[in-house]
């Protein structure tokens, strides 16, 4: 059973994650899927190259994913063509992932499944959920406050969210809080598996 995890940005997604991980059970993450499809000699690469140019890559010829970023995130068009090439490789690992752990339990965490359609891709959706000042705070310490607002503002909001959520985990209080819904939120997906 494949198993993604969502929630607008700074909610507890890779927090929550962990967690599931130290429990053992496999974790992916679409973002690292993504990377790898970026990275020399990943299938995204050259056309990447192409459509950007090589201002975007680094001395050694890797791309500069932040450079990258700046460039996408401040264009809608140009976003749209990054994942254009992107997404259809991360989907298909997605896919690779969910075969490989046929009749187990696996986990993707993916930030924007609601927002680009991939919610038919799992079994089972987890919704991260914090208050907005909340996952700012902690979004603010990552990548600045600005790029925290700009990034917020390009994700669906919670109603929206929730229309697609078999779970809704609220991490707006401590870790302990967190890790007990963890807790019943395996319960309820190994009775699933199981049944």
């Amino acid at each position: 059973m494949l198993v993604g995890i969502t929630g607008n940005i700074g909610s507890g997604k890779s927090t929550l994650s962990k967690f599931i991980s130290l429990r053992g059970y496999p974790v992916y993450s679409a973002d690292d899927f993504g990377k790898e499809v970026l990275k020399k000699g990943g299938k995204a690469y050259p056309l990447v190259v192409k459509a950007f140019g090589s201002k975007i890559l680094k001395n050694n010829g890797e791309i500069d994913t932040r450079k990258l970023g700046s460039i996408v995130f401040s264009d809608k068009k140009k976003l749209e063509l990054l994942t254009s090439i992107t997404h259809p490789l991360i989907k298909e690992r997605i896919l690779r992932v969910k075969e490989e752990f046929s009749g187990k339990l696996a986990f993707v965490e993916a930030a924007v499944m609601v927002e680009y359609g991939w919610t038919y891709l799992f079994d089972r959706v987890v919704l991260v959920f914090a208050y907005r000042g909340q996952r700012l705070l902690r979004a603010a310490r990552r990548f600045g406050l600005k790029e925290a607002l700009r990034r917020d503002s390009l994700q669906l909001p919670y109603s929206e969210k929730l229309k697609y959520s078999d779970f809704l985990i609220c991490n707006t209080r401590d870790l302990l809080h967190l890790k007990e819904q963890v807790d019943y939120l395996l319960a309820e997906l190994e009775g699933s598996c199981l049944g």
